[in-house]
């Protein structure tokens, strides 16, 4: 009997090993200024699991009175592939900002500018100039460095040459 048990548990303990897998706290925060112009702000931390996920988004509802807010908690296969490179600090298509955060957790962010109503394409995403996506990832290093975070960097967009 003790060894059906013994058995039952290293299967039980195996197996969910084995199936393990990684949830994705999503977070975008979109703030608009007089011309319509927005600036959008992701981040995505990897948990491992819906508990920790929600302890992530839960203090991000107190935004939502100010901000336009959307969360949610994201897993399997399709999310790994998605951000795999992201999660292993390689460039990607823009700039972002790899660090741990205070509990832990892998957390990327980056920015983007949706054109505003006075634009010739309202509602779509432009490309800032270099310079000010760069400061505005200086600018988030400070703030989390100010915070505690010590181990934030800036992942470079590669290059097609």
């Amino acid at each position: 009997m003790k060894k059906l048990y013994l058995t039952m548990l290293i299967g039980f303990l195996l197996g969910g090993v084995c199936f393990a897998q990684d949830y994705y706290a999503l977070i975008e925060i979109m703030i608009k200024n007089d011309s319509g112009t927005a600036f959008v702000m992701n981040t995505v931390t990897k948990v491992p699991d819906t508990a920790s996920c929600s302890k992530i988004l839960s203090p991000i509802d107190q935004l939502k009175d100010k901000y336009v807010v959307r969360t949610e908690c994201v897993s399997g296969p399709k999310w790994d592939d998605l951000l795999r490179d992201t999660f292993a600090n390689k460039p990607t298509g823009s700039i972002y900002i790899s660090y741990k955060d205070g509990y832990g957790f892998e957390t990327r962010i980056n920015s983007k500018v949706l054109a505003g109503k006075n634009s010739s394409t309202p509602g779509q995403l432009i490309e800032p100039p270099v310079q000010t996506t760069v400061a505005w990832a200086n600018a988030m290093i400070e703030t989390l460095e100010k915070g505690g975070i010590k181990n934030a960097r800036i992942i470079y967009p590669r290059t097609n040459k």
